[in-house]
């Protein structure tokens, strides 16, 4: 690594990011769930399943459905996970659809690759990647998402991230949701670096902040998409991602000392 990845007088030489909202942004793609639904009719329907509902009702009553019972599990802030697929195969139980585990798996690809309409990575993001790389530090996500890990990786290769980072890590695959430790724990130990030489990068204090914190990490929040309320801050606080070069490495004679990148004093 090149000398000088520094923060609140501790060396970085790894950051693990939040995804959602930190990386990438989400907009409802409705045009596209409804056709990834239509093709779930058609197959059902070809299968020899039926009576079967509309697109729209299938939407609604399944892939809403979910949204539903992930997000209120969300709300309770409970540190385990909830199990998606679980939830999704009960959505489609209570339509009188019962699906083999390889139809599951199917249909559920086919609702996530929608989502590819709705989410996006800005080229400043993917440069500001590119360019820690190039200076050597070891990259890794660390996000709670509870939808099946394959099809989220298939999202990171869509948007030409997956090559940028050293490991990836969902609480799908672990069963614990950030700021649980065993979630942190995870992402280090596949990153292949000590939470002290490693910083974390997220927009919410609770989950990114005070969790990496806990676990021995240096912080750094993002305030480019949303400021919520947690306890305490970070050590640095930027106002969008790619003041992260000039935070990690700042200009000859601008040590950094864990300064924030933008006056945050009235957040």
């Amino acid at each position: 690594m090149r000398p000088g990845a520094q923060l609140g007088g501790r060396t970085v030489e790894a950051l693990l990011f939040d995804y959602g909202l930190t990386l990438v942004s989400f907009t409802r793609p409705t045009e596209a769930l409804l056709r990834a639904h239509e093709e779930v009719i058609r197959r059902l329907r070809a299968s020899g399943v039926g009576p079967l509902p509309s697109a729209a009702t299938l939407l609604a009553e399944v892939h809403d459905r979910v949204e539903g019972a992930v997000a209120r599990h969300e709300a309770t802030g409970s540190l385990r996970e909830i199990d998606a697929v679980v939830e999704e195969r009960q959505a489609y139980a209570a339509l009188g659809i019962r699906l083999s585990d390889e139809l599951s798996d199917v249909f559920a690809a086919l609702v996530q690759q929608a989502w590819w309409e709705g989410v996006a990575v800005s080229p400043a993001t993917v440069g500001t990647l590119e360019e820690l790389r190039r200076r050597g530090l070891r990259l890794g996500i660390c996000s709670n998402a509870p939808y099946r890990a394959v099809s989220l990786r298939l999202q990171l290769a869509h948007l030409g991230l997956a090559g940028l980072f050293d490991s990836v890590t969902f609480s799908s695959e672990i069963g614990w949701r950030k700021p649980a430790p065993q979630i942190f724990a995870a992402a280090l130990g596949d990153l292949g670096v000590e939470a002290s030489r490693s910083a974390m990068v997220g927009d919410r204090r609770r989950e990114d902040i005070a969790g990496a914190r806990a676990a021995g990490m240096v912080t750094i929040r993002t305030r480019e998409h949303r400021d919520d309320s947690g306890p305490g801050d970070a050590d640095a606080v930027i106002d969008r991602l790619s003041d992260l070069v000039e935070l990690l490495f700042p200009p000859q004679g601008r040590g950094n000392r864990g300064s924030v990148v933008g006056d945050h004093t009235s957040r």
